[in-house]
């Protein structure tokens, strides 16, 4: 039973933080930002959503140094 919980919460802060991978995987400028907007509006689901359409249709790229 607690594996099966345990898979179950890993399950669930991966779909809650999916904006944020996103972000990374897209290399976004505000990745960080992000990243902090869904820790705490991504319980709406309005935030939610704001912010996997944003993660998912910007084009600011970071800069390679």
């Amino acid at each position: 039973m607690d594996f099966v919980f345990l898979i179950f919460v890993i399950i669930f802060l991966f779909i809650y933080f999916l904006p944020f991978f996103i972000a990374e995987i897209r290399n976004i400028k505000n990745s960080t930002a992000v990243m902090w907007l869904n820790f705490f509006l991504g319980w709406t689901f309005l935030g939610y959503l704001l912010l996997l359409f944003y993660a998912s249709l910007t084009s600011d790229i970071k800069k390679k140094k």
